[in-house]
């Protein structure tokens, strides 16, 4: 079953030079339990594909023609509210920069928490804090009682990145984003959060969205590859197809 449907997504920003088209006609689908790699240079419109898709695009820029559905319902004239409901409990997002994704004055256990009471309000101060220590462990974050007390400038990039991909984890999301989620982190710990994902996919059911510029993270991680160019979708296939080097270009 298709998770989520994009069709014809057109969007454009509208400055007072004029309008600059970011996406031209846009479709694609990702299936239950899939990863998808969206792949192109930068300033193709993968990011902004994404916060298409989760409206948090600026004041200036307007999805024009197009169509977004989720399992089948369509969400393209959803409201602010209606977009709220959707965002943490359908949809999560892991960006690229975890230093400026957490907040430097709480606790990286926290913030963690802080979702898990906007996910489960139900729970008591002790199951949220049970529910934390089980995130933090999820991500590979050990002595989670411990790191749950530290802030972010205490922790590693690779750390941090954990945290933020932790927060996501606590809405329970259908879907995650992960918009160049590992291009701040050296080789070594990209490799370990890109393992991750993989693991998580697999013990969660979760389709994952991996916005990345780099051939070689989508190569290993994904199971189809989405190409853009210059606002567009210009071709998608399973990820054997697309790095094959007999197939044509």
């Amino acid at each position: 079953m298709d998770v989520l449907t994009v069709k014809n997504l057109s969007v454009s920003f509208f400055r007072t030079e004029g309008e600059i088209e970011a996406l031209k006609n846009v479709s694609f689908t990702l299936r239950e339990g899939e990863i998808l790699a969206v792949m192109g240079k930068t300033g193709c419109g993968k990011s902004v594909l994404c916060k298409s898709i989760l409206k948090l695009l600026p004041d200036i820029a307007k999805i024009k023609t197009g169509h977004i559905y989720i399992r089948g319902e369509e969400i393209t004239g959803y409201s602010e509210k209606q977009m709220q409901g959707l965002r943490g409990r359908f949809f999560s997002m892991v960006f690229q920069n975890p230093m400026t994704a957490l907040n430097p004055c709480m606790s990286v256990g926290e913030q963690i928490g802080e979702m898990v009471r906007l996910r489960r309000p139900e729970f008591s101060g002790r199951e949220r804090k049970k529910r934390v220590a089980e995130l933090m462990e999820l991500v590979g974050l050990d002595h989670a009682g411990e790191r749950a007390r530290q802030y972010p400038f205490q922790l590693s990039g690779g750390m941090a990145q954990r945290c933020v991909i932790a927060i996501a984890l606590a809405a329970e999301p259908a879907v995650l984003f992960a918009d160049e989620a590992t291009t701040a982190l050296d080789a070594t710990v990209q490799a370990q959060i890109l393992e991750l994902l993989l693991k998580l996919r697999e013990r969660t059911g979760m389709s994952i969205v991996l916005v990345t510029h780099n051939p070689g993270v989508a190569a290993r991680t994904a199971d189809r590859v989405a190409l853009m160019r210059d606002g567009e979708l210009y071709r998608i296939g399973d990820v054997e197809e697309i790095f094959d080097e007999s197939t044509p270009n």
